[in-house]
């Protein structure tokens, strides 16, 4: 609405004029007679413009104009008159006036013209106000800017820079004209602003860059740039206005933003945690590596999906009702639910989730991690389940119960402290400490309170106290601090363990660990502990007496005692020992090796080590026990020559026998030729001599083998080797002979231990009948020991011979095969049983313990 000031003395024109301006509407009239009073309005309301009639009395409409001109107002000033004189129309003009309109002619388009002049002259002072304002606007804001701002021609000479361009570059004033853009830009960043100026044309006249410039002080900095350039008619270049500002701070600030995000980006990819980021509309726009698993989906299959699209409804209603509370109220929010995994199964979970901001700081979404908590909610309940045990079981503790608060006031207890106190629960409750002890052992208590009540932890000690009787027993207080639920200390929760009967067991025990000490410290072997480190934890005294060194002499040190003690042939396999002692082996280790003592005397040493462990399972090192053997070894070599003499007796002795055994033989057979066979009872006899004799020559061949058993030494012999060279040995050519031992099993066995094959192939090819056509070698580890197994698929043994093959005589041979292979077994720990089916042919399993077989 245009508000109009109508000033003319004619009272009926100024009410024509007024109703003829408002008719249409946009236009409100006010009205004065004369000019005095149009004044007097203009002190206190404004208009847009002004209508003034130019014959007045008092003043007219010129001298009315000069004063409101005079007084600075540049209202639109319209001289509305009934002269037409033409110096009128010029003193007007030049005092101000925007309009001049005669009075006269037709009303209607008279004042349609007044009105169009009042409208346009309204529109031209607002137009002008407004180019006023505006540029009086971008001198302000180009000169408090704080960006560089500044125009510059074609060659780089600048012909404007603004304040912060000053100061920003240290100007002096003037400078304008003289410097070019390009001053402050190094030579490899010119040519780079110089092509993007170049790139600017009329129908892209803008662009930007950034780029380093040298500071006055010779600093490099970063700057960005906002270009445009101007254009002639022909599309040349006139001059660029640009827009700039610092970005070097940008610049750190990103690079740090920047690697700020890859940490972050790195660590919720290891992050073991479900990590998930949706917008406020339930949509996922990023997650890690566990959340993919959680939804058994891909990170692409997820991204752009909604919750909906992987949980159940009900679940995921909640989740959406929960995100719509941090939309609304942004905050870190934690909480408990259910989820349901990839298998369909519901777990136990903890959402803890806040709020994704914009720059604006308005909300743009979700940051959630999900825990899986279902062990911890198990641990919960279980937790649950034992404080309503104890809760239920603290009334039947026998040891004495207590809380009592930081003042010493007791406010709970069991009936076993009733009888420790000698008094009733009421009769305690409420009462203190010095209530029921002895002051001396109620001071000790209370400061011992107060320990728990400035540092609060669990505190045990042992004291002595005095019961209902006045009796001071020994017991073992155990206390700790009872929290409220705001944190604070309460009180103090205490049991008192009556301890008179460990301490008894104690200075039992101590008199034991004496006599075991006396006991490990005066054996006659020397005893010793290795510890997992390599060094002797223990080493007996008798270590010294044996061989006139202290463990001292060698630092606790087995290779040390190696260098000092062992005999040079000997001193390789011990060091070898000990550098290969490992947890891993469990069984017990022996070996024979030479010392020699302080005094210079040699000495033979057996050595015994095997493992030994701590009460939970770890394993402690070893325990060896070393026994001078010298006089055995003594004696040994005299047993060893006797047996070799022995023996030499016994061969020469069965040789002989065997001679005239085989002379007898002879005999018997020409004696069988001359005998009539009709005579029957002498053929019988000779048949029975024959016997005899054979039987006589059998068991001196068993004499020979018995006696080989046992006098060697045991040793480790390849299972696989032994077993082909006995088939070697007999005709195994129509048989299918069949191996399934690995290679590097060795067996520690009587080097007798290959006669052991030999029978079994042996009996299997005499006794297997025609149907027989394989033999089978195969092993079984079951960890605890070896089972070697050897099969034929020949006739088998009945099962009423099972346990007879292995007693001497039994067989339709000699009777002695499969004893003899049994007590060759023997040596070395191992037992023998058949486990054939008869018919199908036999089984024999050789069980061989721990310790007696390895992988080479």
């Amino acid at each position: 609405m245009i508000k109009v000031l109508l000033v003319d003395d004619e009272p009926a024109l100024v009410e024509i004029t007024k109703l003829f301006l408002e008719k249409e509407g946009g236009i409100e009239v006010e009205t004065a007679l004369l000019a005095s009073r149009a004044l007097e309005n203009l002190k206190t309301k404004t208009f847009d413009a002004i209508v003034s009639d130019f014959e007045m009395p008092e003043m007219d409409g010129i001298e009315f104009l000069k004063t409101i001109r005079n007084a600075g107002d540049k209202t639109p000033f319209i001289i509305f008159s009934g002269r037409g004189r033409e110096d009128v129309l010029i003193n007007a003009i030049n005092n101000g006036a925007d309009f001049y309109l005669q009075k006269g002619g037709k009303p209607k388009s008279q004042f349609a013209e007044l009105r169009n002049m009042i409208f346009q002259s309204v529109k031209r002072k607002n137009a002008e106000k407004s180019l006023r304002e505006s540029e009086e606007r971008y001198r302000a804001v180009v000169e408090s800017q704080t960006e560089l701002i500044c125009r510059f021609l074609p060659d780089f000479i600048i012909i404007f820079a603004n304040d912060a361009f000053y100061r920003y570059y240290d100007l002096e004033n003037g400078a304008v004209g003289k410097i070019k853009f390009k001053s402050h830009v190094p030579k490899h960043e010119a040519e780079r602003i110089k092509t993007h100026l170049n790139s600017l044309s009329p129908e892209k006249p803008y662009g930007d860059i950034e780029h380093i410039v040298i500071m006055p002080d010779g600093k490099e900095r970063w700057q960005h740039w906002i270009d445009r350039a101007f254009f002639d008619d022909k599309g040349n270049i006139i001059e660029y206005q640009s827009v700039g500002r610092d970005v070097t701070d940008e610049k750190l600030m990103h690079k740090s933003l920047q690697e700020k995000v890859n940490y972050v980006q790195a660590l919720m990819d290891t992050i073991p945690a479900p990590v998930f980021y949706r917008d406020t509309h339930g949509v996922y726009y990023d997650c890690n590596r566990a959340f993919e698993e959680l939804v058994g989906f891909s990170k692409s299959e997820i991204l752009g999906k909604n919750i909906y699209d992987f949980f159940d409804k009900e679940l995921a209603d909640l989740y959406s009702k929960k995100d719509m509370e941090i939309v609304q109220n942004p905050h870190l929010q934690q909480y408990e639910n259910q989820i349901n995994n990839a298998g369909g199964e519901r777990i136990d979970v903890m959402f803890s989730k806040t709020a994704r901001f914009k720059a604006d700081w308005t909300v743009d979404g979700i940051v959630g991690v999900i825990l899986d908590i279902s062990e911890r909610k198990k641990m919960e309940r279980d937790l649950l389940n034992e404080i309503n045990f104890v809760q239920a079981i603290k009334d039947t503790i026998p040891a004495p119960f207590f809380y009592r608060d930081k003042k010493g006031i007791y406010h709970d207890c069991n009936r076993a402290f009733e009888e420790l106190v000698g008094l009733s629960r009421d009769e305690i409750i409420g009462k203190n400490i010095y209530d029921f002890f002895d002051k001396e052992l109620a001071d000790v208590y209370t400061r011992k309170d107060m320990e728990i009540v400035q540092n609060p932890h669990l505190q045990q000690y042992e004291y002595a106290i005095n019961n209902s009787k006045g009796e001071l027993i020994d017991v073992l207080f155990s206390k700790t601090a009872l929290f409220s639920a705001e944190g604070n200390v309460e009180g103090i929760v205490g049991v008192i363990l009556d301890i008179s009967e460990r301490k008894k067991m104690e200075y039992a025990l101590r008199e034991n660990e004496e006599k075991f000490r006396t006991l490990a410290n005066y054996t006659y072997d020397w005893e010793s502990w290795l510890g997992p480190d390599g060094k002797f934890v223990y080493v007996s005294p008798s270590c010294q007496r044996i061989t006139g060194y202290s463990a001292e002499d060698f630092s606790y040190d087995p290779f040390r005692m190696a260098e000092m003690i062992v005999c040079p042939e000997d001193r390789q396999m011990v060091i070898s020992h000990y550098k290969n002692i490992i947890e891993e082996n469990s069984g017990v280790e022996h070996f024979d090796f030479r010392i020699i003592t302080a005094d210079g005397d040699e000495k033979w040493i057996s050595h015994y080590c095997q493992p030994v462990y701590h009460d939970d399972g770890t394993w402690a090192g070893r325990r060896e026990t070393k026994r001078d053997i010298t006089l055995r070894k003594n004696y040994q070599d005299k047993l060893t020559l006797a047996n070799e003499k022995l023996n030499l007796l016994s061969n020469v002795t069965r040789h002989d026998v065997l001679n005239q055994v085989t002379a007898l033989i002879g005999y018997l057979e020409i004696l069988r030729e001359i005998t009539s066979i009709s005579d029957k009872s002498s053929v019988e006899i000779i048949g029975k001599i024959e016997t005899i004799a054979s039987t006589i020559q059998h068991q001196l061949s068993f004499t020979k083998d018995y006696q080989e058993t046992g006098i060697k030494s045991p040793s480790w012999q390849n299972l696989l080797e032994t077993f082909n060279f006995s088939q070697f040995m007999l005709d195994t050519a129509s048989l299918n002979v069949e191996t399934e031992v690995e290679k590097k099993i060795e067996v520690y066995a009587d080097p007798l231990f290959g006669k052991v094959f030999y029978n079994f192939i042996d009996n299997s090819i005499r006794h297997g009948s025609e149907k027989i056509s394989s033999i089978r070698l195969s092993t079984i580890n079951s960890g605890e020991s070896l089972k070697i197994i050897y099969e034929d698929d020949g006739t088998g043994i009945p099962f009423e011979n099972k346990d007879k093959i292995f007693l001497k005589g039994f067989g339709s041979n000699t009777g002695y095969g499969l004893f003899l292979i049994k007590y060759v077994l023997s040596m070395t720990g191992m037992n023998i049983c058949e486990s054939g089916v008869s018919g199908e042919g036999v089984r024999f399993e050789i069980n061989v313990p721990n310790g007696r077989f390895r992988y080479i």
